[in-house]
């Protein structure tokens, strides 16, 4: 049986126990929001003018609401001429920033192309997002005349 003297000293350190234990959790939380259903936002990060023969690329990206990458694996990104017929379909390659990206050369089509990319999310849910660029043919008829221009100007 414990006396007095013992029960008070294993309960002091019961408590400094349960007290360390409290800090080691406060501490490893570090004051970061906890949020239960954090669904990650899927969006693309590129969309532009092109001229017909310029390098393109599509990137899209998902993030947990604080910051990391939510792709699991590479996307499959598909590219649709304006009359909705396939111009591309592809695997993403991974970018610096968790991100995914396809590249290719602007096609010989003016019009406003549709791009989209179904990926797989590290919660094992797919995610398909979808935006569009535009091939201009004022845009290509510009360059072409502003090349000729500077052939023409004798340095």
């Amino acid at each position: 049986m414990m006396d007095r003297k013992e029960w008070f000293a294993t309960g002091g350190i019961a408590f400094f126990m349960l007290l360390l234990v409290s800090f080691a959790v406060a501490m490893v939380v570090g004051g970061k929001q906890i949020i239960s259903n954090d669904v990650p936002v899927m969006q693309f990060v590129s969309g532009t003018e092109y001229n017909i023969g310029e390098a393109g690329q599509v990137i899209v990206e998902a993030r947990f609401s604080n910051g990391t990458s939510a792709l699991l694996l590479p996307c499959n990104f598909s590219v649709l001429y304006p009359d909705k017929s396939v111009f591309l379909v592809q695997n993403g390659t991974n970018g610096p920033n968790g991100n995914q990206y396809v590249m290719f050369i602007v096609p010989n089509v003016t019009g406003v192309y549709e791009y989209q990319a179904d990926c797989l999310l590290v919660m094992g849910k797919n995610s398909v997002v979808s935006k569009s660029f535009h091939v201009s043919e004022f845009q290509n008829e510009t360059s072409t005349t502003l090349h000729r221009i500077k052939a023409v100007i004798p340095k």
